[in-house]
């Protein structure tokens, strides 16, 4: 693996790319995480390459499927599994066990009332979750997936304290000494049996097939590329509603041009990539409504409009909103309103400095 990404270029952005490296022959398995800089591991991706049966290349390849945004720096770690021995997956065994085993003894108390957990059920089983992760963190199994919690058999069995009774201890011990307290014996008689059940559980999370990580390479701060920036210019037609100090309502008809702000990046976002804040003016001159009122507005006396368009077919766009105009009133008034108006528009993107185009 080289000591620099993508040639020393940005990573590719808004789109799917693969990154390929070489490797020792006796890695079985590549792991790859990206994530922000400045965000944490959680807001990103892992993807893995596990070695076909068989395979004698030297190299890796693996896809990235989520796209990276532009001109944003990244985290990127890269770990190298190959199978782990069976003293390095007891060593992890032990070690695991005894967090787990120091974790329980913290959080227990022993009351006249039965055995007490400072935290609940469902906290002690994600906490217990992390410390296995976080214990096997350095290992791998060949599918990559994660350990899966603990199952139900475990819950059962922490929700079990809630039915003991501590007075009757001395009769579901055997053989308590003058110098023994019962309940502490029958309290940590039920902690054995539950930490049995975790312990049977690890052990089918700690396969013999278990890999672990010999090298690893971190990238700070890595650049992804900077894709151009687009203005949607809007090329349509248009109509605008008049009904004010009119008998009834009427429309008047014009093209118009004018510019699109989607209000999200098509990879990311492609519903709200098709929605936007559209403005522009209609180009029509001398408009008129049925009492032969010119209907002007205020830039180059031509009606302004805004409002929100959504983009069909990728270059179709259907606006909707409200138009600035000013009709030029018989009396001599000029009467200015924000009139509704209905339009459908073909989009173009004109591309604003330099890079790739997207």
């Amino acid at each position: 693996m080289q000591n620099r990404l993508n040639g020393g270029k940005p990573l590719p952005a808004e789109e799917k790319f693969y990154i390929r490296g070489a490797i020792p022959s006796r890695v079985e398995l590549v792991k790859v995480t990206l994530y922000p800089s400045k965000k944490s591991q959680n807001a990103g991706y892992s993807y893995f390459w596990k070695a076909p049966f068989g395979y004698n290349e030297l190299s890796f390849q693996i896809l990235i499927e989520e796209p990276l945004r532009s001109n944003e720096d990244y985290h990127v770690e890269f770990g190298f599994y190959q199978k782990a021995g069976k003293p390095e997956i007891e060593e992890l065994r032990k070690l695991i066990l005894v967090n787990l085993s120091t974790y329980m003894n913290t959080i227990t108390s022993i009351k006249r009332g039965g055995i007490h957990f400072e935290d609940s059920d469902d906290q002690i089983l994600i906490n217990m979750s992390k410390i296995v992760e976080t214990g096997a963190y350095y290992f791998e199994l060949p599918n990559g997936l994660q350990f899966p919690g603990f199952s139900d058999l475990t819950r059962n069995k922490l929700h079990q304290r809630k039915n003991l009774k501590m007075g009757n201890a001395k009769y579901n011990v055997d053989e308590v000494g003058e110098n023994e307290n019962a309940q502490a014996i029958y309290s940590q008689k039920y902690l054995d049996e539950l930490m049995a059940i975790v312990s049977s559980e690890i052990d089918q999370y700690l396969s013999t097939n278990m890999l672990a990580r010999v090298d690893e390479k971190f990238f700070q701060n890595y650049p992804s590329e900077k894709k151009a920036n687009v203005i949607p210019i809007n090329l349509g037609y248009g109509a605008i509603s008049l009904s004010k100090t009119l008998p009834q309502q009427e429309f008047v008809y014009s093209p118009y041009l004018g510019f699109s702000f989607p209000l999200g990046n098509r990879t990311f976002t492609k519903f709200m990539n098709n929605v936007s804040i559209s403005t522009g003016v209609f180009v029509s001159g001398g408009m008129e409504n049925s009492l032969e009122e010119s209907i002007k507005g205020p830039l180059f006396d031509r009606p302004v409009y805004l409002g929100l368009g959504y983009n069909f077919f990728r270059f179709i766009r259907l606006n909707a909103g409200g138009t600035f105009t000013t009709t030029n009133q018989a009396n001599g008034n000029s009467l200015r309103s924000f009139s509704p108006f209905l339009g459908l528009s073909a989009e173009f993107n004109i591309w604003l400095g330099f890079g790739n185009k997207k």
